[in-house]
C-alpha cells in the first residue's frame, strides 16, 4: 500500500473528534487530493481502485475478507462527526445503509472483493462524465457516488 493511500485510511478512520474540516465538501476535496498519488490533478482508475482497496481493508476489522453490515456502519470516511455536528446523523445513517445495500449485489448481508471491485469501477464511470478514463475533482466531487448520496441525505 502506497503510503499516501495509508495516510488517507489513517486520517479518514481517525476519531472525529480530531476532524478539523467545517463541512462534507471540505473533507471531500481532502479525500480527492489524498488519492492523487501521481498530483496530477487527475485521478485515474489505478488511484481510485488503491484507495478503494485501502478503505475495504480497514472497514474489514474482523479481516475475513468480507465487509457485514456492522462494520460498514462503523467504519467512517470523516462524515459521521459532521453529520452529528449539523444534526443530521439519523439521515446520515439512512444514507450508509442504502450504500451498503447498493454495493451487496447478492444481498448477503456482507460485502466482499467482488463486489467492492464492481461498485468501485461502476463509480468510476459513472463520475468519468467526458469518459477521458481521469475523475477531476469536480467530476468526483458531483459524480461519485457515495459523495452524492451524502449530498442527498442532506436534502441538497
Amino acid at each position: 500500500m502506497k503510503l499516501n493511500h495509508l495516510l488517507l485510511v489513517t486520517v479518514l478512520a481517525a476519531p472525529s473528534s480530531v476532524m478539523a474540516w467545517e463541512t462534507g465538501q471540505e473533507l471531500s476535496k481532502v479525500v480527492y487530493s489524498s488519492i492523487d498519488a501521481s498530483g496530477n490533478g487527475a485521478l485515474d482508475f489505478g488511484e481510485v481502485t488503491e484507495m478503494a482497496e485501502s478503505i475495504a481493508v480497514s472497514a474489514d476489522s474482523d479481516d475475513n475478507e468480507q465487509i457485514s453490515l456492522a462494520e460498514f456502519m462503523a467504519w467512517d470516511f470523516g462524515f459521521a462527526y459532521l453529520a452529528e455536528k449539523e444534526g443530521d446523523g439519523d439521515a446520515f445513517q439512512t444514507v450508509k445503509r442504502v450504500m451498503f445495500a447498493v454495493v451487496d449485489l447478492d444481498d448477503d448481508e456482507a460485502i466482499d472483493e467482488r463486489e467492492w471491485r464492481l461498485n468501485t469501477r461502476w463509480n468510476f464511470e459513472r463520475a468519468d462524465l467526458d469518459a477521458n478514463g481521469l475523475l477531476t475533482e469536480r467530476e468526483f466531487l458531483n459524480g461519485w457516488t457515495p459523495i452524492v448520496m451524502l449530498k442527498a441525505g442532506k436534502g441538497r
